[in-house]
């Protein structure tokens, strides 16, 4: 018996959430920020989103001396508004009805699953987190954030640069709309090694902490950090052996090939997204080490369907007979939006891939 159009749409309803979970279980990064974490989960009615940015304190303080001083009051401005937009992104992908049509049984329904359906959102999964991680726009995912300084992303047709930076705030960028060298507080910290032997363990701990010093006013601490292979390889090298031993774990234990050790109190995660080859020119190529504050970042999405998409998994829409064509089409739709509020809770250290 053939496998319809619908059919092969529920299916895919269905594989959703659970391949959705397992993917992102090979890629951190993807995990920690769009699927999971503390993020802030919201759908709006519009395509973009305003948020406030704290950069001081609403009072002052008067020293009193003689009792005749005037007590200085007022309000201060203590908040900026930053702003992000949501891209809608949509993954494509055509069906033949002779596929479809010479589908019997479940044996050969598995098989339709595992050739269209389940490869595509491998695929649209594997474009998004190389996105975030290095920021390339390849495959059309150019609208969709990044990490990556060096690079830029255009959700709405206008370029926006990326959330870290591998060296101070520079003039002229703006990262959410707010300067990034005229904003206080709206600096990342930041590092580069002179060689990993020399000095990178040093500056992933100067990092690391200038994180949680200045971040403070943000709730939570690094809880996340995310490297590239030779990076993760290097500061692995620097421990002592009894240390490294036992360090290294699955998150739910099962195997999945994710890699992770300690640093300080933080989860350290090997990110096989952060490809040097891809990352923009500049220190970042040299390798980098991301260093997050989950509980610094929010979401948000305008899909119809926000129960799906407001944990990172897509909507879909209805499956099309293409015209002039033997097949049907479907789409994967993610219509999500992410930022920080808190960039100086957050870091990056770079050269780390350097020996």
């Amino acid at each position: 018996m053939a496998i319809s159009p619908d059919v092969l749409a529920s299916t895919l309803t269905d594989l959703l959430p659970g391949y959705s979970e397992t993917f992102t279980k090979w890629h951190p990064l993807l995990d920690a920020i769009v699927t999971g974490g503390n993020l802030s989960k919201k759908k709006l009615e519009g395509p973009s989103r305003e948020f406030t940015v704290v950069t001081g304190g609403p009072g002052q303080v008067t020293h009193i001396q003689t009792g005749n001083e005037v007590i200085n009051g007022g309000r201060k401005q203590l908040a900026v508004r930053g702003n992000e937009v949501a891209p809608r992104l949509i993954y494509a992908f055509d069906v033949p009805r002779k596929d479809m049509a010479e589908a019997n049984g479940k044996q050969d329904l598995a098989k339709l699953i595992k050739t269209y359906p389940e490869r595509a959102l491998h695929d649209f999964y594997e474009m998004l987190s190389q996105q975030l991680a290095v920021g390339d726009g390849a495959n059309g995912v150019g609208g969709f954030v990044t990490l990556n300084g060096n690079a830029q992303y255009s959700p709405d047709g206008v370029a926006r640069d990326g959330i870290l930076e591998p060296i101070a705030g520079t003039s002229g960028k703006l990262v959410n709309g707010l300067s990034s060298a005229g904003t206080p507080g709206w600096q990342n910290q930041f590092a580069t090694t002179t060689g990993f032997s020399v000095d990178g363990v040093r500056k992933m701990r100067e990092v690391y902490f200038k994180c949680q010093r200045e971040g403070r006013v943000a709730d939570g601490t690094v809880d996340m950090m995310f490297g590239d292979e030779v990076s993760f390889l290097n500061y692995m090298d620097s421990l002592q052996e009894h240390v490294r031993t036992g360090q290294i774990e699955s998150t739910d234990g099962k195997n999945y090939g994710r890699q992770s050790i300690k640093f300080v109190d933080s989860d350290f995660y090997l990110e096989d997204s952060i490809d040097l080859t891809k990352l923009n020119p500049g220190t970042s190529a040299d390798g980098c080490i991301y260093m997050l504050n989950s509980s610094s970042f929010e979401a948000f999405t305008l899909g119809q369907n926000a129960s799906m998409e407001g944990k990172g998994f897509f909507d879909q829409g209805a499956p099309m007979r293409i015209p002039d064509l033997d097949a049907y089409r479907y789409e994967l739709i993610l219509y999500f939006g992410l930022h920080t509020v808190q960039r100086r809770a957050n870091g990056i250290v770079t050269g780390t891939a350097l020996s």
